[in-house]
Parts: structure tokens; sequence; C-alpha cells
């Protein structure tokens, strides 16, 4: 999610929900911004300079890296688009995943945004 979101109601409880999930698919060495958890590591965008942080990254058992996103309903999406897909190339570069949490009410949004953008990701609802 992006930094602008992420002072929004819920996302805690909504980032805690799918860090909850994450552990219960069974990956490892968690990071997410909450107390109890390292923060992710910053990614830059090589064409734009544009800094993003991933919502939540993991380690699969195999030792492959996972990068995980909250999604939120925005009206300029251009940003949330090209965080989304520089997450999802570092997840094929890495041969790892790249997955979304979609809560109630933003499925439409983010199957729209990841079909419009050709993203790879796997969305899951919480």
């Amino acid at each position: 999610m992006l930094k602008q979101n992420r002072e929004k109601t819920g996302y805690q409880e909504k980032l805690e929900m799918a860090v909850e999930k994450v552990e219960n698919l069974g990956f490892e060495n968690i990071r997410a911004d909450l107390p109890e958890f390292d923060t992710p590591a910053k990614l830059v965008n090589q064409n734009n300079n544009d800094v993003f942080i991933p919502d939540i990254t993991a380690k699969s058992k195999s030792g492959k890296k996972a990068y995980f996103e909250l999604s939120n309903k925005v009206k300029d999406t251009q940003k949330l688009v090209n965080k989304w897909k520089l997450l999802s190339t570092m997840a094929t570069i890495k041969d790892g995943a790249f997955q979304i949490f979609v809560p109630h009410g933003a499925m439409k949004f983010t199957k729209d945004l990841v079909t419009k953008y050709s993203i790879s990701a796997e969305l899951i609802k919480i």
C-alpha cells in the first residue's frame, strides 16, 4: 500500500490479518511495518526513481522471496500500478511470488488494475 494510504483507518488491522495469513501459509522471515517485525527493505524503481516499501515480505520454506500487498481503492492509480509492477517483476526475477490481499469491496478494483496493466499477481480475499 502506498504511504498516504497507510495513514487511513483500518490499515493496521488489515496488515495484521494479512501477516497472520502469511504465517498460516507457512512463510518464514516475515517483514512488515508492525512493531514485532522488521520493516521490509525499500525498492527503487529504476525508471523514475520512485521508492516503494512492500507491505509484507517473506521467504517460502524453499527459500524463495515473496512480496505481499494490501489492495486499497485510490483515485490516482499510477503510483499503485508502478509499485505492483515493480513487485511483480522482483518476484519473477527472484523466482518467488507476488500476492495481493484484497479486503471486502476492493476485488473488482484490484482485478481491473491487475488485468489492465498485465500485473502477474495472485489475489487473496481477506
